[in-house]
């Protein structure tokens, strides 16, 4: 496992999430200013989930803070924010960010497997597709409802084991590359992003996040479902004759 978590760190250390995206110089004032516009732009349902402007004075960790994006949007809604990350790239990219946008950060180099926090420290744990690339989720999740307040809240970011976007995986590398049946997990974990990244059913999430008294769990149709290609994306109302169900995002909120 150890292995698979630097492996994990590696590939985000070479690839800061969505340090690919923006033309301008990587660290640059207006390549941080186009990431934002084109992350929110791509992925609108991250506003509405994270809801940015409810958590002034509260005390919140994001696991997984990237270049920073959501985590600034948060200390500048009056959050009292803490995030981690594990590669240590995206945290100097998240603090020239922060600087840039002058925010005071409190940014810590961290495992969501060993989080190193207090019990009931946070009033809510937010993690945007992250969890789903470490190693020992089951363990991941342990952490986060430790740490949250009884009374808080989780909010993360999965995918979905059941989607358009899993099925084009299979249709490339499964039939594509004469592998037609090869197990659709292990697909997903060669193949999508970082080694060993997960996509779960909707059973399984139930399953992960039993320890929590409350789960709300939305399955959700993005952009990415109807890719036409690396960058080019179809015209978004196409995404309303897509069932939700096969949506390449779940987003879970859980309460403890």
């Amino acid at each position: 496992m150890e292995a698979m978590k630097g492996a994990v760190q590696e590939y985000w250390d070479t690839k800061p999430c969505g340090s690919s995206e923006s033309i301008y110089t990587q660290g640059s004032a207006e390549f941080f200013r186009t990431h934002a516009q084109i992350r929110y732009e791509r992925e609108p349902e991250i506003e509405r989930f994270a809801c940015f402007g409810d958590w002034e004075g509260r005390r919140i960790l994001e696991i997984g803070v990237g270049m920073g994006v959501d985590y600034i949007r948060f200390v500048k809604a009056g959050a009292r924010a803490v995030g981690i990350d594990l590669s240590l790239r995206s945290l100097q990219l998240a603090r020239q960010n922060a600087e840039t946008n002058q925010v005071n950060p409190i940014l810590l180099h961290g495992d969501a497997e060993a989080l190193p926090f207090p019990n009931g420290s946070f009033d809510l744990v937010y993690s945007w597709g992250v969890l789903h690339h470490t190693p020992e989720i089951e363990r991941a999740l342990q952490e986060v409802h430790r740490v949250v307040r009884p009374g808080g809240e989780c909010r993360a970011m999965f995918y979905n084991r059941c989607s358009l976007v899993a099925l084009q995986c299979y249709l490339r590398y499964g039939l594509g590359g004469l592998r037609p049946f090869a197990a659709l997990r292990s697909l997903i974990g060669s193949h999508v992003e970082s080694p060993g990244t997960k996509a779960f059913t909707i059973a399984e999430l139930r399953a992960l996040f039993q320890k929590f008294c409350k789960v709300e769990i939305e399955p959700t149709v993005t952009a990415y479902d109807v890719r036409l290609g690396r960058r080019r994306f179809a015209p978004r109302w196409l995404l309303g004759l897509v069932p939700k169900g096969l949506g390449w995002f779940v987003l879970v909120r859980a309460q403890k």
